[in-house]
């Protein structure tokens, strides 16, 4: 896999953890607490973000495989893991969930599972794609195959999502949503894309020369919001009503295998 940027995070990376660091921001401001990330990836590299600059609360990092040496930070753990049966006992003050629910079969039972494991009026943060993807440059969508061969669990049953259907699983699961924002819009994604194609080809620099481009775009986006982009950011709080996950059909048109 390519390097890029500091520490071997891809452009996509580096832009969500902008969105999670500022939307989650306001919510940590307890001196102390838990944390859980649904879905970490390999290196746990959102938790260990986290964890840096919040050294009195402790992270539960989770997901199907980890790779590398454990993280460094002594307030995050990382635990291998099925989502669809957490192995984590809660509660948690915090759940954030990134691009991670189009790779479930049952994305309304997780959602119940993450109210299950959060405290009453805990928060839970959502990021995935939106149903409607555009794409900018041409030949972008070959150029995926740099990142290297799919990881266990990459597998997209759902191409993505629409905001109002995601509330209305959120409410079903115990939720009630606090806001909901479009992501990667236009001047994002064009970034983005140029640094896939960059990277793709081998271009020396080109991560660090588009970094600061990347995180105004990203910053100006997210003060003055917009009504298309490529993501859906979604924050939730925990009814203290919320039960039990339960099993449901949830349709797979537009799904792929």
């Amino acid at each position: 896999m390519v390097e890029c940027w500091t520490g071997g995070l891809h452009a996509g990376t580096v832009v969500k953890g902008l969105y999670l660091k500022w939307t989650l921001g306001p919510m940590f401001l307890s001196a102390s607490g838990r944390a859980l990330d649904a879905g970490c990836g390999e290196g746990a590299n959102f938790a260990r973000l986290l964890a840096r600059r919040l050294p009195g609360w402790r992270f539960v990092a989770i997901d199907l495989a980890h790779g590398g040496a454990p993280p460094s930070e002594p307030n995050v753990s990382r635990c291998v893991g099925d989502l669809r049966a957490l192995p984590v006992v809660g509660p948690f003050d915090v759940v954030y969930n990134i691009d991670v629910l189009e790779h479930v079969d049952d994305p309304p039972r997780l959602l119940a599972a993450f109210a299950a494991c959060l405290r009453p009026h805990g928060i839970l943060y959502l990021h995935v794609p939106a149903s409607e993807q555009r794409h900018f440059l041409p030949g972008v969508d070959r150029e995926y195959s740099w990142l290297g061969p799919p990881s266990l669990g990459d597998v997209h049953l759902f191409e993505g999502f629409d905001p109002v259907q995601l509330a209305s699983w959120l409410q079903e699961a115990g939720f009630a949503v606090v806001s909901t924002r479009r992501t990667f819009g236009t001047a994002v994604s064009v970034l983005k894309e140029l640094f896939m194609l960059a990277e793709a080809r081998r271009v020396p620099g080109v991560g660090l020369a588009l970094l600061p481009f990347l995180a105004l775009a990203a910053r100006l986006e997210w003060w003055w919001g917009g009504r298309r982009g490529n993501g859906v950011c979604i924050v939730a709080r925990r009814m203290a009503s919320a039960g039990r996950p339960r099993s449901r059909q949830v349709s797979t048109v537009g799904a792929r295998g």
